[in-house]
């Protein structure tokens, strides 16, 4: 399936359920990527626009880039103060001189850096960071192993697609400084199963929807805790300079 398509059935769950990032992650990226208030961040895989909008709160200038107008749509009803536009980041069609940093949050690992690094260097100022980061289950917790095993025996495409297990290729490719943050949803049944299906590889590889959500089921009443579960993350962060590995 069309990467740039893939989520087009899964906005509204998206932009219902999906995690925001740590504060702390942001008050790193500022001091790693020597950002102040009013300089100009492309974000780029932006979808609904979570990290977009926590950037522009940062008092940072934004441009939200993402080949989705479906998602783009739902980030443009959120408001937030970001200018958004449609396209791929390997092409990032963004009309400024240079920006000061890029980054984005749970896309690195669908672009095809090959072609990106070089576009990234052209519109970067001289010694720009790129930042790629992700909210990444915490395989030592209970629920988070138990969901990730049930991942890997009902959604084919999870190992080909999903973060978790193509992350860490991104950060064999770059240069990479590396950091960590601990972050969590609070999530009810309803925004447990909403969560589950704002993803990708459950959306489209999921062959017996009820079967799968029995099994959701039974992990949220097994680790539920006064009616709600625990998605446990390490966000995960990468600064990079856009060179070709």
């Amino acid at each position: 399936m069309d990467s740039k398509e893939r989520f087009s059935d899964t906005v509204e769950d998206y932009r219902r359920y999906r995690p925001d990032y740590p504060a702390a992650f942001f008050d790193w990226l500022l001091i790693e990527a020597e950002l102040e208030p009013g300089q100009l961040v492309v974000d780029v895989g932006c979808g609904t626009g979570i990290s977009s909008r926590q950037l522009a709160a940062r008092g940072l200038d934004v441009v939200g880039l993402d080949p989705n107008e479906a998602m783009l749509a739902a980030a443009r009803a959120e408001g937030g103060g970001v200018r958004y536009v449609q396209g791929d980041a390997e092409v990032l069609p963004v009309e400024v001189d240079r920006c000061d940093a890029i980054v984005g949050g749970q896309s690195f690992h669908w672009l095809d850096l090959d072609r990106a690094l070089p576009r990234f260097e052209e519109v970067l100022r001289p010694n720009g960071r790129v930042v790629a980061f992700w909210n990444l289950r915490d395989p030592t917790d209970p629920l988070m192993a138990a969901y990730e095993a049930l991942l890997l025996e009902r959604a084919p495409g999870y190992a080909a697609v999903g973060a978790e297990p193509r992350a860490a290729a991104v950060a064999a490719r770059v240069d990479a400084r590396e950091a960590t943050f601990a972050h969590g949803q609070t999530l009810d049944r309803a925004a447990f199963h909403g969560r589950v299906w704002s993803s990708s590889y459950v959306r489209h590889g999921v062959v017996d929807a009820p079967a799968f959500n029995a099994e959701l089921d039974r992990l949220f009443e097994t680790h539920e805790r006064d009616g709600q579960v625990r998605f446990v993350y390490r966000t995960m962060a990468l600064s990079f300079p856009p060179l070709v590995a």
